[in-house]
């Protein structure tokens, strides 16, 4: 066969493969990460909060860390989702426990310095828990824990303990008793009534339109069908691709036969002079 067509045939063979390289890269270009190096449960409130404002959202290995989760949206949807994500703080800032605060600090820490470490892990261990209830934005639990003196005569100073708890809709998640309950059983000597709650409200979002639309190239479509078309559409240039394939090897096979009677008929030309 002649160079030249052997090159062309080489060159249209790569077609389907290029086909199916470009759908590929439609499909990954549509997903945009919004956040990453997350713990499940922070990728999964986040899932919740996207679903609620109708942003289509999927949850995901990330790739860059191990053992950590991201959440990826559609390209048409990334500024929605930023939005929700500012409006509901996410994701949340992990606060440090006492265990977190354990061991941090100079090589031979003073006894003050080892108390104000501990102190700032019982109000992370705390935060933690203020914020792990479904509706509760941020929480901020101030300790005045005073340090064992065993040189101060008298009684100990009271220990005291302010909260500050930001949370969704009219409504706190949590009722003021039940967070001074809370917060009071965890810090020895601690009393009820020695826990002040301050609740900061803020305006639950407006519920996102029905009829939204998002774009998957030039196609306007329901935001909610825009997963289902991008499917559709990497299976049918992937079905073209196969077909383009199936063509293309049978036209191959085609030119060689020819090819090969040519030969053939030339080589009994040749034998009859």
């Amino acid at each position: 066969m002649p160079k030249t067509n052997t090159l062309r045939l080489r060159g249209l063979l790569d077609v389907p493969r290029v086909g199916i390289a470009l759908a590929l890269l439609t499909l990954s270009a549509c997903a945009v990460p919004v956040a990453a190096a997350l713990d499940e449960g922070d990728a999964n409130r986040i899932l919740v909060a996207l679903d609620k404002a109708r942003v289509d959202a999927t949850k995901e290995v990330d790739p860059t860390t191990e053992g950590k989760f991201r959440v990826t949206v559609t390209r048409d949807d990334t500024a929605r989702a930023l939005s929700v994500l500012r409006d509901e703080e996410l994701p949340r800032p992990r606060p440090s426990g006492v265990l977190d605060a354990v061991g941090k600090g100079a090589l031979v820490p003073s006894q003050a310095a080892e108390h104000a470490q501990y102190v700032a892990g019982l109000a992370g261990d705390l935060e933690r828990t203020l914020q792990s209830i479904d509706g509760v934005l941020s929480a901020r639990v101030h300790l005045n824990v005073q340090a064992p003196d065993p040189l101060h005569d008298g009684p100990p100073a009271k220990t005291t303990a302010s909260v500050l708890l930001e949370h969704r809709g009219a409504s706190p998640p949590l009722a003021p008793d039940a967070i001074q309950r809370l917060v009071a059983g965890g810090i020895s000597g601690l009393a009820v009534a020695d826990v002040a709650v301050v609740l900061v409200s803020r305006p639950a979002p407006a519920p996102a339109s029905e009829s939204s639309l998002g774009h998957v190239g030039p196609i306007a479509v329901a935001r909610g069908s825009m997963r289902a078309l991008q499917a559709s559409l990497i299976g049918l240039m992937a079905l073209v691709a196969g077909l383009a394939a199936a063509t293309l090897a049978l036209y191959v096979r085609m030119a060689r036969l020819r090819a090969d009677a040519r030969g053939s008929g030339s080589g009994d030309a040749r034998g009859r002079v």
